[in-house]
């Protein structure tokens, strides 16, 4: 049975491609070199010998005694000197019949030479490798002139032999930088391996295409969203769900999370575990190995819970998973709504059948406009003269969550009471934004006022645009608190931010009413209201109306 490779043998076998790499890179550097080297040495060579053929052929005494009767005796010293100071191997003077008047080698003189000097007692140049008496030599031919005329040749040559001795010698010159080169590719390639090796955590290529997979695989199949950073903040992976619930696209990774992130998001993964957050377990150390809290993306409410990444016992990045609570904290508010509306209807039956009692008395005598001031008195719904609000909210939407609240309202003990100055074109409809906007206000400004308080609702809609400004008596706002309001986390129920573990969905409220507006080009302003507490003012522009003229963003 064929049993796979040890993690050992992989790590040789890795080892090993790599050392033969480097040496077949050198060891071809090193033939090209030298096959370079040998024809520049061939080029020197034969620029040699044409050189000190063509000064022989043009020296007086050669051109005089070539064709004399003592020309070996004139020539062969002068032949011989120039042999010996060029260090080529022969030096060859042929008269105009073809015989050897100079010649390394004294015997030869006198004798017709070996090769074809024809074409150069024609008048041509010669320059090639030829066979000889002394061997294969590098050659030079050139014709001896008097005036226009022939009347000898010269040859000059280096044996073939000898300039790839020369050669040789330059290769074992240059042997010891190879061998040195391919020493320090192959330290250098070992190095590299572990170094690489070091960083995937000692993973082998094959494990880490198989973690690629695994993990490209598990990343988009999880139902939450996850985004990792490494140590400097920089995104290293995301999946589909990410993207979805931070609106951000899948080319962010490589980008640092503050640029791309949500403030509130970014913050969130910059930022050090706090020991005194008891918001996830503790390692072995007693350091927060997690932290859950709830985070605002857009207008979206996350659940995110940051992790860090560890290997080999050190922090290398941080993980963050959000799951999308928005609809899940709007259903928690609706039913709580619902559950203390319950117990305001249970807790006032008895006063409600007292009420009726009123009513069936003021019908039976006759007072109808009693008994109907009586019952509009009941909503708890006044315009700011006092006097019942006769016109009444023509959106049904918005009428009823108005409702709503008043009845929340007249069990906390608190006076809700509609502007006179309110104005709503009969063909304006409340749409999600403006609901949201409207209660969330309306919520915060019935809390503060508390018991025998006061809250003043105006509501304006013209030409599209909308402004909503609430009223009340309570306590009022810290001026040095007022930038902090629209941050998620921030309550105003409680002295303080929450730290980011928004209990009972709350610290969420202003903040989206910052982005409702922001999103539609508004503003949220807050001040001191006239009844001692806060007014809270959003608006946003439509084709004209309010807030068309308001800056562009919301700005506390």
């Amino acid at each position: 049975m064929h049993r796979p490779p040890s993690r050992r043998g992989r790590r040789l076998r890795l080892l090993t491609l790599q050392v033969a790499i480097v040496l077949l890179t050198v060891l071809a550097v090193a033939a090209i070199v030298l096959r370079f080297e040998d024809l520049r040495t061939r080029d020197l060579a034969f620029e040699e010998v044409h050189t000190v053929a063509t000064e022989m052929a043009e020296n007086p005494d050669v051109i005089a005694s070539v064709n004399a009767a003592d020309a070996a005796e004139q020539i062969q010293p002068i032949a011989h000197l120039a042999q010996r100071v060029a260090g080529v191997e022969f030096v060859v003077v042929v008269n105009r019949d073809g015989l050897r008047v100079a010649h390394p080698d004294p015997d030869q003189i006198g004798e017709p030479v070996s090769s074809d000097h024809g074409p150069i007692l024609g008048g041509e140049t010669f320059r090639g490798t030829e066979e000889g008496p002394l061997g294969v030599s590098l050659r030079s031919k050139v014709p001896i002139r008097d005036g226009g005329t022939v009347v000898g040749s010269v040859s000059v040559g280096m044996l073939q032999s000898e300039i790839r001795g020369d050669l040789l010698e330059v290769v074992l010159g240059f042997a010891p930088w190879i061998l040195l080169a391919a020493g320090l590719g192959t330290a250098g390639a070992a190095w590299t391996s572990r170094y690489v090796r070091t960083r995937i955590y000692g993973a082998e290529p094959e494990e880490m295409s198989a973690l690629h997979q695994s993990r490209q695989a598990l990343l988009h199949s999880v139902g939450d969203g996850v985004v990792g950073v490494d140590e400097q903040g920089r995104i290293i992976l995301i999946n589909d769900e990410a993207t979805r619930l931070l609106a951000v696209g899948h080319d962010v990774q490589g980008q640092l999370a503050s640029e791309v992130l949500d403030p509130d998001l970014a913050a969130l993964l910059a930022a050090p575990a706090d020991p005194a957050d008891p918001a996830g377990p503790e390692d072995s150390a007693g350091e927060p190995t997690e932290r859950t809290t709830f985070a605002l993306a857009g207008e979206r409410i996350l659940l995110a819970q940051v992790r860090p990444i560890r290997a080999q016992g050190r922090d290398i990045g941080r993980t963050l998973t959000v799951q999308d609570r928005t609809e899940l904290e709007a259903n928690l508010r609706e039913l709580e709504g619902q559950r203390s509306l319950t117990e305001t209807l249970r807790s006032q039956t008895h006063e409600f059948s007292n009420r009726l009692h009123v009513i069936s008395g003021l019908l039976s005598l006759g007072e109808t406009e009693e008994a109907e001031a009586y019952i509009r008195g009941l909503t708890g719904l006044t315009d700011l003269t006092g006097g019942p609000d006769r016109t009444g909210l023509a959106d049904s939407a918005l009428a009823a969550l108005v409702g709503a609240k008043a009845a929340l309202a007249r069990e906390a003990g608190v006076g809700l009471t509609l502007a006179g100055s309110s104005a709503l074109d009969p063909d304006w409809n409340a749409d999600d934004d403006a609901l949201t906007v409207v209660a969330n206000l309306l919520t915060n400004a019935i809390e503060a006022a508390g018991d025998g308080g006061t809250v003043v609702l105006e509501l304006v809609a013209r030409g599209g645009g909308f402004e909503v400004t609430v009223d009340d008596s309570g306590a009022g706002i810290d001026p040095a608190r007022t930038r902090q309001l629209f941050r998620w986390g921030t309550s105003t129920k409680e002295d303080g931010a929450t730290g980011g573990r928004i209990a009972g969905g709350r610290g969420v409220g202003l903040a989206l009413v910052d982005r409702v507006a922001r999103r539609r080009r508004g503003r949220v302003s807050v001040e001191t209201s006239p009844l001692g507490g806060a007014r809270f003012r959003a608006r946003w522009p439509g084709a004209d109306g309010p807030g068309a003229d308001g800056p562009g963003a919301a700005a506390p």
